[in-house]
C-alpha cells in the first residue's frame, strides 16, 4: 500500500511544521551564542575599554609575591637549553639470582655540563611552585606544613639543585618516613635487573 498524493501533502505539511517550530526555538538560542562568541572576539581587540587593552596598557610579569596573595596568574619564560654529557659510570651492587637466572645492578650516571652548547650556567635560579589542590582542606594542611618548615610556596633554587637534589625542609616535617631530598634525577644511580640465559 503507497502512499498516494494527499499522504505526501500531509507528510511535507507535518515535517515543514516540525522544522519551522525547531527554526523558531534554535533561531533565538543561535542568536545568543553567536552573540557570545563575538563578544569574547571583541575582548581580543585593542580598543579602550577591553580587557586585551587593559592588559596592554599595564603589563608586567607575575611575582611569587603576587600569586600567593592576589591569586595572579603565573607566567612562566623559557630559559635555556641547558646541555649535559651523560657518561654510563662502572656498574654497582651486582647480584645474582641463580633461581630466577637474572642479575640486578645500580647503573650510575655521571653527567658533565657542557657550557659551550648550554644557555646560561648551573647557578642560574629559578623559582619553582607547587602543585596547588582544589580541595581547601588539604591545601590548608599543606600552607602550614610550609608556615612550619620556615619554607615558602615559591622555592628559588639553582638549575644544579632541581636536576640533581636538594634538601627540602618542608619534607621534613612529614610524618611518615620519605627523602627529603629532591631533585629531577636524584638519585643519580638507576636500578636495572637483567635475564640470563
Amino acid at each position: 500500500m503507497g502512499c498516494d498524493r494527499n499522504c505526501g501533502l500531509i507528510a511535507g505539511v507535518v515535517i515543514g511544521a516540525v522544522l519551522a517550530v525547531f527554526g523558531g526555538i534554535l533561531m533565538p538560542v543561535g542568536d545568543m551564542l553567536i552573540e557570545k562568541t563575538v563578544k569574547k572576539l571583541q575582548e581580543a581587540v585593542l580598543d579602550e575599554g577591553t580587557i586585551a587593552f587593559k592588559n596592554w596598557v599595564k603589563t608586567g610579569t607575575a611575582n611569587p609575591e603576587g600569586v600567593a596573595v592576589n591569586s595572579s596568574k603565573i607566567k612562566v619564560k623559557q630559559r635555556g637549553p641547558c646541555t649535559y654529557q651523560v657518561c654510563y659510570l662502572a656498574k654497582e651492587n651486582i647480584t645474582w639470582d641463580s633461581e630466577t637466572h637474572t642479575v640486578s645492578f645500580l647503573q650510575p650516571n655521571g653527567t658533565i655540563f657542557e657550557p659551550s652548547l648550554s644557555v646560561g650556567t648551573e647557578n642560574d635560579s629559578f623559582t619553582t611552585a607547587p602543585h596547588l589542590y582544589p580541595n581547601v582542606f588539604i591545601q590548608g594542611v599543606l600552607n602550614l606544613l610550609i608556615k612550619r618548615s620556615s619554607s615558602s610556596m615559591f622555592q628559588k633554587r639553582t638549575l644544579k639543585e632541581l636536576l640533581w637534589g636538594y634538601k627540602d625542609p618542608f619534607l621534613s616535617l612529614i610524618p611518615h618516613p620519605v627523602t627529603t631530598t629532591v631533585g629531577v634525577f636524584y638519585p643519580v644511580s638507576t636500578k636495572y635487573e637483567c635475564r640470563c640465559c
